[in-house]
C-alpha cells in the first residue's frame, strides 16, 4: 500500500476534531469528510500529491467546505448588461409593491384549490382563466409550468402517434440546447417538416396534409429573425386550412406581448381575433410575470388539456400563480410601473441620460482614481423576444488595470456588466437608483481586491 495514503486521517479522527465540532452532530459533515478524502487520495494516485496536508489544514478545509453547503448560492445581482430579459439572471424581476402585494399570501393557508361559496374542492386554474377569457376574448384558457411544458401537453393530448406539420424555418433551438423537433417528438408527435430553412408557402402545408395529420403547428422563431430572400405564411391563413382539414392550429408564440411600447411583434389580442384553435406563450418573457405557460384556446380542447393526466406533472404551482394574478391585474388596470420589464423597454432616451448622469456624478465624487464616462449604449429585450428590436440607452464606461481580474471581482460582488472596446459597461437600462451605492461599493471593494495602480486608468 501506498506509505502516503495509509496517512491520510481516519474519518472518526476528523469528526472529533475542535475545528469541527461544532459541526459533528450534522450528518452531511461525515459525507463531507467522505468526498474530500477521497479528492486527497484521487491526487494522491495520480501522483500530484507528495505529501499528506497537516490535519489541521484538512480539517480546515471540510470546514470550509461544509460551510459553503450550508449558505445559499443564490444571490441579488445588479443586471448591469442592458438587456432586459437576461435569461441567466432569471429573465423578468418582480416589482417591490407586487411583491409586498402577494406576501400575506405567502405566508398563510389560501383558497388555492378550494371553492369558497361551495365549501369544497374547486380548481387552481379558476383564479386566472376568467381574467385571460376577458383580456383576450378567448373562450378558455389553463396554465402550467412554463411554455414548453405548454407544448409538450398540446402535442401529447392531440398529436400522439400523429403528424404535426410545421415549418422548417420554425424547427427553432430555443435555451439550453432544446430543439423543437425533439420537444415534439418527446412528446409523442410525428414531426412533418414542410418548406424550405428560408421560404414556406401555404401549398407547402396543404400538400403534406394526409390522414395521418393531426394539427398545424406555426413556432416563433425567438431568438433570431430572417431577412432577405425568405417569407413564411401568416398564422390567419394556417388557421382557414387547418379549419377546411378538420386539422388543430396551434401557435407557439414563445413570448407574448400585450401593450406597453412600441414594437412590430403581433400582440395576443391581435391573434387572438383570428380565432385560433389553441396558443401558447410564456408568463415570464415579454408579459413580465412569472415563469408558466399559458394556453389560451378552445373551450373543447382546454377540456381534453385538463384530462391528460400529464397535466399533474406539468402544472403550475403555488407561488407562481400568485405572482401571475397580480401580474396579470396589472396588465389589465394598465398599470405597467408593476411591471418591470415592461417599464424598461418602454423607458424614455431622456429617463436613461438623466440616470446615467447622475451615476456619473456619484460615482466622480466617491471613486477619485478612475476616470468615468457616460457613452451611448444599445440595449435589448433579451430571453428570445425581439431580436431585431434595439433600444437606445446610456452607460458608465470606464478603463481599469487588468480588467478580467477586475471583472471577475465584480460579478463575485453582484455587479454584473459588459465589456467592451477594454471598458466597462454599465449599463443602466435596467438599474434603478436603489442600485447606485451598490455599484459604487462594488467598484471600490473591486479595486482594493485586484489591487488597482491609482494611475492605471488615467
Amino acid at each position: 500500500m501506498n506509505p502516503i495514503l495509509s496517512s491520510l486521517p481516519k474519518v472518526d479522527k476528523l469528526l472529533d476534531h475542535p475545528i469541527l465540532s461544532e459541526f459533528s452532530h450534522h450528518l452531511v459533515l461525515k459525507n463531507t469528510i467522505k468526498k474530500h478524502l477521497a479528492s486527497l487520495r484521487q491526487e494522491i494516485l495520480l501522483n500530484n500529491l507528495n505529501e499528506i496536508p497537516s490535519i489541521d489544514l484538512i480539517a480546515q478545509q471540510i470546514k470550509t467546505e461544509f460551510q459553503k453547503l450550508s449558505s445559499p448560492s443564490l444571490k441579488p445581482l445588479i443586471n448591469a448588461t442592458g438587456i432586459s430579459l437576461q435569461t441567466n439572471l432569471g429573465r423578468s424581476v418582480f416589482s417591490p409593491k407586487i411583491i409586498e402585494k402577494i406576501t400575506p399570501m405567502l405566508s398563510e393557508y389560501l383558497n388555492l384549490e378550494y371553492d369558497i361559496n361551495k365549501g369544497e374542492r374547486g380548481e387552481r386554474y379558476s383564479h386566472l382563466v376568467p381574467l385571460l377569457c376577458a383580456m383576450f376574448e378567448c373562450e378558455d384558457g389553463l396554465i402550467v409550468n412554463n411554455n414548453a411544458a405548454a407544448l409538450m401537453l398540446i402535442i401529447n393530448t392531440f398529436a400522439k402517434d400523429k403528424e404535426v406539420i410545421i415549418s422548417r424555418s420554425e424547427l427553432v433551438e430555443i435555451g439550453g440546447s432544446f430543439r423543437i423537433p425533439e420537444v415534439i417528438k418527446g412528446s409523442g408527435g410525428i414531426l412533418c417538416e414542410v418548406g424550405a430553412s428560408n421560404k414556406t408557402h401555404l401549398v407547402d402545408y396543404k400538400d403534406a396534409i394526409s390522414p395521418s395529420s393531426a394539427m398545424i403547428a406555426k413556432v416563433h422563431k425567438s431568438n433570431f429573425a430572417q431577412v432577405g430572400f425568405c417569407s413564411e405564411v401568416e398564422f390567419g391563413d394556417l388557421i382557414k386550412l387547418a379549419k377546411e382539414a378538420n386539422l388543430i392550429d396551434y401557435f407557439d408564440l414563445g413570448s407574448g406581448f400585450v401593450d406597453g411600447f412600441k414594437t412590430d411583434e403581433p400582440s395576443i389580442l391581435d391573434i387572438m381575433k383570428l380565432d385560433p384553435s389553441l396558443i401558447s406563450f410564456s408568463g415570464d418573457k415579454l408579459f413580465g410575470g412569472t415563469q408558466a405557460g399559458i394556453i389560451l384556446g378552445k373551450k373543447d380542447l382546454i377540456a381534453k388539456l385538463k384530462k391528460n393526466h400529464l397535466l399533474r406533472a406539468l402544472r403550475i404551482d403555488k407561488i407562481s400563480l400568485i405572482i401571475l394574478q397580480e401580474t396579470l391585474l396589472a396588465h389589465f388596470n394598465k398599470d405597467y410601473e408593476l411591471i418591470p420589464t415592461i417599464s424598461q423597454l418602454s423607458q424614455s432616451t431622456q429617463i436613461l441620460q438623466e440616470r446615467a448622469n447622475k451615476l456619473l456624478s456619484l460615482l466622480q465624487d466617491s471613486i477619485l482614481d478612475i476616470s468615468f464616462e457616460v457613452k451611448k449604449s444599445t440595449a435589448r429585450a433579451g430571453g428570445g423576444s425581439l431580436p431585431l428590436q434595439e433600444f437606445p440607452s446610456e452607460a458608465i464606461a470606464f478603463k481599469v488595470k487588468n480588467i478580467q481580474d477586475f471583472s471577475f471581482s465584480l460579478r463575485h460582488l453582484g455587479l454584473i456588466h459588459r465589456i467592451y472596446q477594454d471598458n466597462i459597461y454599465l449599463d443602466v437600462f435596467c438599474i434603478t437608483e436603489r442600485h447606485f451605492k451598490p455599484i459604487v461599493d462594488a467598484i471600490k471593494h473591486a479595486l482594493d481586491n485586484t489591487n488597482q495602480n491609482p494611475n492605471s486608468s488615467k
